[in-house]
């Protein structure tokens, strides 16, 4: 008994080996065919490779020809559309520039007259001899010249100019663009000689400080005090 039964394991385990060597080869075989499948693959790609890349190439192309045609029909609507608003709107006239303004805040004259006297002093004498008697005839002739010599100093105090222009651009639509510019200059004064007793530093140190407190009121908006301020200042120098 006890043989029959080893028996009988040992056909099971032969059995056993057998399927389980079939399943291998199995195996081996299915490894074989993806493994020649992969390589027909390989090959059919390697084959179609340029044609590939062609059909790329010319979707590409579609591509740009349609980029183009996309630009072509934009530029072509807004240069119509330009067209037409020119064609329909007229732009409204631009403001006519005012005329350049000169503003002058305060211009005075001082004048300072100076007399100088000059005394000129002539005398004759006449002397007449004779045998007694000795006559002497002395003439005093005095001239007195009194000349005066005036000096006009004239200040200007402060000068502003301002422009106005306008400038216009015409680009799809209508704009205005006005530029404004100003320049100024400070205080100059032109003066000739002075004969005065009073310090002349001190006077031009004044005038200095005038014209730049002059100069600061354009932008203060208040000229006219400072035109008042710097008129009674020259009138006290």
């Amino acid at each position: 008994m006890l043989l029959l039964l080893l028996l009988l394991l040992l056909l099971l385990l032969l059995l056993l080996l057998r399927l389980l060597l079939l399943l291998l080869l199995l195996l081996l075989l299915l490894l074989l065919l993806l493994l020649l499948l992969l390589l027909l693959l390989l090959l059919l790609l390697l084959l179609l490779l340029p044609l590939l890349l062609l059909l790329l190439l010319l979707l590409l192309l579609l591509l740009l020809l349609l980029l183009l045609l996309l630009l072509l029909l934009l530029t072509t609507s807004t240069t119509t559309t330009s067209t037409t608003t020119t064609t329909t709107t007229t732009p409204p006239p631009p403001p006519p520039p005012p005329p350049r303004l000169l503003l002058l805040l305060s211009t005075t004259t001082a004048t300072i007259t100076t007399t100088f006297t000059t005394t000129t002093t002539t005398t004759t004498t006449t002397t007449t001899t004779t045998t007694s008697t000795t006559t002497t005839t002395t003439s005093t002739t005095t001239t007195t010249t009194t000349s005066t010599t005036t000096t006009t100093t004239t200040y200007y105090d402060y000068y502003y100019y301002y422009y106005y222009y306008y400038y216009y651009y015409n680009y799809y639509y209508y704009y205005y663009y006005y530029y404004y510019y100003y320049y100024y200059y400070y205080y100059y004064y032109t003066t000739t000689t002075i004969h005065n007793d009073k310090n002349v530093f001190t006077q031009w140190l004044l005038l200095q400080l005038i014209a730049h407190i002059g100069g600061h009121a354009c932008f203060t908006n208040s000229p006219c005090f400072y035109g008042i301020l710097t008129t009674t200042v020259h009138v006290y120098l």
